[in-house]
């Protein structure tokens, strides 16, 4: 059999037999011309030896080689070409329910709390995977996968329900149909306001007891985890995209920044993305969670108030934890464009702050994505002074596999967008073009906003202003190539990079030897 008849076969296995595979890069070695990728496939849970290959797709279709025979040694009396039929008539039963409704009223009945956590997001944006962790009373059960946030939860759900079945404990007289609504309740509409109450009830049992005395009965508390865990402190900024609000955690006693955004599928990128990365120049991910309602702070002339929304539609919304940051750069450069007479320190800082701006980009390029986005305003400085690049609402894939992948036109900031964003076919070299941009702001004064506007739209044609050629000589030939046209003529991130170190060593030394 050839390898490319594998990940089929694999496909056909787990459809009949009701099972969830995925595969997750492992590894790429070696230069660009002749890397080596490694790709493992997981089936339920469970991994299988890697696959190996030249390409991304060699190393998948020996990967699935790898989990069907492994599936096959496992199963000796299968051949791969019978229907299953003594499986497939179990699970033909089970895919019929809900699994979401059938782990919630089995919680309920066994007093139990469930939890759903987005673990991670891949793939490119028109073909993206969810990947759903399911925890039951702190007690974690196998990944489900999905091509959407809800068929990743149902799977989760499915997988865990059959994780139960082979607990030592598992009462052997449940089963599906015991888990069903004494009333004959449909479980996808089962509420879920008892399980609502059930971790009201964990969180802050006194409450809890007050409320039942009050009231004479058990009644849902509409605390949010948001209300329970942080006590809001400020408003930080808002938009189309949601509110971000800075917040201090009751028990740790820490400040962090907390996105709220409306939920649907395209906002668990940015948390899924956010939640992959590691590097000092990207601001850092703690968490996220969902919520029926989203926080609204209200502020009066005379005080604030906090609220919680009253939305009563079925919509959800995402709640997304980071690091918090004290100002942007956009702050930084007013700053520094406001100050008599012109700061002779600007040229110094503004080469530090673009190594660091340029040092996360090349990262974020590094695991082939693109941020889109980059602008002023959304880098930041961190508690420490260190550069932060945040607000990852618009960040998409940048695959070797999808070199001239279609993409949504004209997303991002006009002001800062690479002309082939007003296309469908473009690259990470966008982002370099909005850092051209981005490095002029840096260095050159600017002193209204009518003079930025028309400056900054001839420096988007390469047309910079004949004084900053002769004071910023250097810098103004690397912004140049920065601002090119055509996309290939831009410099990569690691070679920016190297460029401004050049650049900086030279200054510094020009000011040594002008003290001595």
């Amino acid at each position: 059999m050839e390898p490319q008849d594998y990940v089929a076969k694999l496909n056909e296995y787990a459809h009949k037999m009701r099972s969830v595979v995925k595969y997750e890069d492992v590894d790429s070695v070696g230069p660009d011309h002749l890397k080596t990728f490694t790709i493992k496939a997981v089936v339920n849970g469970k991994a299988y030896p890697c696959g190996v290959g030249k390409t991304k797709k060699e190393a998948k279709k020996n990967a699935a080689k790898n989990a069907y025979n492994g599936l096959m040694e496992e199963s000796p009396t299968s051949t791969g070409d019978e229907e299953f039929s003594g499986a497939s008539g179990q699970q033909e039963e089970t895919s019929k329910h809900n699994f979401q409704g059938i782990i919630n009223h089995y919680c309920q009945k066994n007093r139990r709390f469930p939890s759903y956590n987005l673990e991670r997001t891949c793939g490119p944006p028109h073909d993206l995977q969810f990947f759903v962790k399911l925890t039951i009373d702190n007690k974690d059960y196998p990944v489900g996968e999905g091509k959407s946030f809800k068929e990743a939860k149902q799977n989760a759900a499915q997988l865990a329900w059959c994780a139960l079945q082979e607990q030592p404990d598992w009462d052997s007289k449940a089963s599906i149909r015991s888990t069903e609504s004494e009333d004959d309740v449909p479980l996808d509409t089962v509420s879920s306001e008892a399980l609502k109450s059930h971790e009201s009830a964990q969180l802050n049992p006194d409450a809890a007891k007050d409320k039942d005395v009050r009231n004479g009965q058990n009644e849902t508390s509409t605390q949010s985890r948001f209300i329970l865990d942080f006590e809001p402190l400020d408003l930080l900024g808002y938009g189309a995209f949601g509110r971000v609000y800075k917040a201090r955690h009751k028990i740790l006693k820490k400040d962090y920044a907390l996105k709220i955004v409306l939920c649907e599928e395209k906002s668990f990128i940015e948390a899924g993305t956010l939640s992959d990365f590691q590097h000092e120049n990207i601001i850092r991910y703690y968490n996220c969670w969902l919520e029926d309602t989203g926080y609204q702070m209200d502020i009066t002339d005379d005080s604030n108030s906090y609220s919680q929304s009253t939305d009563l539609s079925s919509a959800k919304y995402l709640y997304i934890q980071m690091e918090l940051c004290i100002q942007t750069l956009k702050v930084w450069i007013n700053e520094k464009n406001s100050q008599v007479p012109k700061d002779s320190s600007r040229r110094k800082e503004s080469l530090g702050i673009a190594q660091q701006i340029v040092s996360g980009v090349e990262y974020i390029h590094s695991k082939n994505h693109i941020h889109r986005d980059l602008k002023p305003a959304n880098i930041m400085f961190g508690v420490g002074g260190e550069v932060k690049i945040g607000d990852f609402g618009l960040v998409t894939r940048d695959d070797s596999d999808y070199p001239l992948i279609e993409r949504t036109v004209s997303r991002g900031t006009p002001t800062y967008m690479a002309p082939e964003q007003n296309e469908k076919n473009y690259n990470r070299k966008v982002d370099i073009f909005a850092l051209g941009l981005i490095f002029f702001e840096l260095l050159w004064k600017l002193s209204s906003d009518h003079e930025r506007a028309k400056i900054l739209q001839d420096a988007r044609r390469q047309k910079l202003p004949e004084e900053f050629s002769l004071h910023f000589f250097p810098e103004n030939q690397l912004i140049v190539t920065m601002l090119s046209k055509e996309p290939e003529n831009r410099p990569e991130a690691t070679t920016l990079k190297a460029e401004l170190k050049k650049i900086n060593s030279k200054r510094n030394l020009l000011q040594q030897n002008s003290t001595v």
